[in-house]
């Protein structure tokens, strides 16, 4: 077996979101996390998910050792169903990471799989990988780095990180294992950069709780907090409010009930005997008896806080005394969405908290004091930065250059890219095929969305669609039946009137009689 090691990201590297990388060593292959990332809405009309192009994984399935996930967020599991129907290898992960990987799966696939699930400094031999796993903190619990021993040394790998001193569970990230790896020699890091542009520390998330303490008490009416289903912590200090001032806790919504309820069953999340209740107890509450925990800080517009601030939600509707939490920053590109629901919400009579008045919101990833700190603890021959746009990477390699590491051992790899290890140095390989498939429904669309699909679906979306149909007999050639016309989304051209329209498809109807006369 060689003693080379390539590293092949298929996702995450130059990007935010689906992250998917390779480590071959001679012919085995550890997969590391199967990530999702989500359509962008004016470019990828119609699409659900975006996932790596795993072409090169799939054609070398009988190669893999296995599949580590380092957490449990979306952008890291959720590609796992669509790995899993091409491939099988028995998967790692933490007790929580796995909670959620079979609720993602349902309980009937995952028994069928060979899931292990492993704790901080635990280790794991898969072929020539000698893993140890290293606790770091993060915007959900039971995350982890990585330290791989292999032939060709040392690779450790950050995970997505933070250093959080005050850490709401009292985990602390593992500062000595990185040292002590450190101390051995380790010739490669990938790192997390997304903040790398942001200086000194993040703050920790603690913080947020001492924020809703602050809030909370305030709130004559309900209070509705709204955050990502996967902020385990985040949910966590809104109970522990919620508990202290004898305010009850709705939790709406599907994503957010089975995270609450895997968090709760495996002991990540302490939830008190009758805090909960359901949407019939939460009627007959007062509205200072109640908080409302629901997903949607983004704008999405089929989320549950979207759809109570347009009066569409099935089960609840807004109160003019209501206090709505933004417990989230708009994700780039989100601005525009969040802004309208913002304006729906104040337009229905609620009070809007958003973290422009109040800490309601940290991130989960480390800033750039922290990057140098693991720089420090790590002291890597070699480094990559991952989870980041290509302005993340390259304010990641000024700031390795800072800390001591030479420009020709940081390398700025984009997915598809190849870098080998070997006892001579670091190199770049050519290039594998590599991209974005996109998911409709449930069908990998393994061509991706061309700029022609696009343009059709948006013409539709904005102009509508008309359908003839004909009950047609082959052995008369003639028609069975009128022809049915339907019109989806069609307005004659200056109209308003309901009678215009049925004059459209009167014409309609008649002007595809006419046509099969004619045949």
């Amino acid at each position: 077996m060689s003693d080379d090691l390539r590293l092949i990201p298929l996702g995450g590297f130059g990007e935010i979101g689906k992250n998917m990388s390779l480590l071959e060593c001679g012919d085995q292959l550890l997969l590391i996390d199967a990530g999702i990332a989500f359509p962008d809405e004016d470019t990828q009309v119609g699409v659900e998910l975006l996932i790596p192009n795993f072409t090169y994984l799939r054609e070398r399935a009988d190669r893999l050792v296995g599949i580590v996930l380092t957490h449990g967020h979306e952008d890291h599991i959720g590609g796992l169903p669509f790995v899993l129907r091409e491939l099988t290898a028995p998967i790692y992960g933490t007790p929580l990471t796995l909670g959620l990987v079979r609720a993602k799966l349902g309980q009937q696939r995952a028994a069928e799989l060979e899931l292990h699930a492993v704790r901080p400094r635990d280790r794991i031999q898969l072929g020539c990988f000698d893993i140890e796993c290293i606790r770091v903190n993060h915007s959900i619990p039971d995350c982890l780095g990585l330290g791989i021993r292999t032939p060709a040394g040392i690779v450790v790998h950050s995970g997505d990180f933070k250093f959080d001193h005050t850490p709401i569970d009292g985990q602390f990230s593992d500062f000595s294992t990185f040292a002590r790896l450190g101390d051995e020699g380790v010739r490669l890091l990938i790192s997390d950069s997304t903040n790398i542009d942001r200086p000194g520390h993040t703050p920790s998330e603690a913080v947020v709780g001492a924020a809703f303490e602050r809030i909370f008490p305030a709130a004559t009416g309900r209070i509705i907090v709204a955050t990502f289903a996967s902020q385990i912590h985040r949910i966590q200090q809104v109970f522990d409010v919620a508990a202290f001032l004898d305010r009850k806790v709705l939790v709406a919504g599907r994503s957010m009930e089975k995270n609450v309820n895997v968090a709760r069953d495996l002991g990540y999340l302490h939830v008190p005997e009758g805090l909960r209740v359901g949407y019939g107890e939460a009627q007959q509450l007062r509205d200072e008896e109640l908080v409302i925990l629901i997903t949607g800080s983004q704008g999405e517009p089929v989320s549950g806080l979207s759809r109570l601030a347009r009066g569409s939600h099935p089960k609840l509707r807004l109160h003019p005394n209501d206090t709505v939490i933004l417990s989230a920053t708009p994700i780039p590109g989100n601005e525009a969405t969040v802004w309208r629901l913002i304006n729906d919400l104040l337009l229905g009579g609620a009070r809007v908290v958003d973290h422009r008045q109040e800490t309601v919101h940290v991130s989960g990833h480390a800033s750039r004091e922290e990057i140098a700190l693991l720089f420090n603890l790590v002291r890597p021959e070699f480094a990559v930065p991952f989870h980041g746009e290509y302005r993340h990477m390259l304010a990641y390699g000024e700031l390795a250059q800072l800390v001591g590491l030479s420009h020709e051992n940081v390398f700025l790899l984009q997915n598809g890219d190849v870098l080998r290890l070997d006892a001579e140095g670091a190199s770049l390989d050519p290039p594998i095929e590599h991209g974005t498939w996109t998911i409709d429904g449930n069908r990998i669309n393994e061509l991706g969305m061309t700029d022609a699909t696009v343009q059709d679906r948006v013409f539709l979306s904005e102009s509508g669609v008309i359908t003839a149909s004909v009950a047609w007999d082959f052995a008369t050639g003639q028609a069975v039946a009128p022809p049915v016309v339907g019109v989806r989304g069609v307005r004659p051209r200056g109209s308003q009137s309901p009678e215009d329209s049925e004059r459209l498809l009167t014409g309609a109807v008649r002007l595809v009689e006419e046509r099969l006369a004619a045949l």
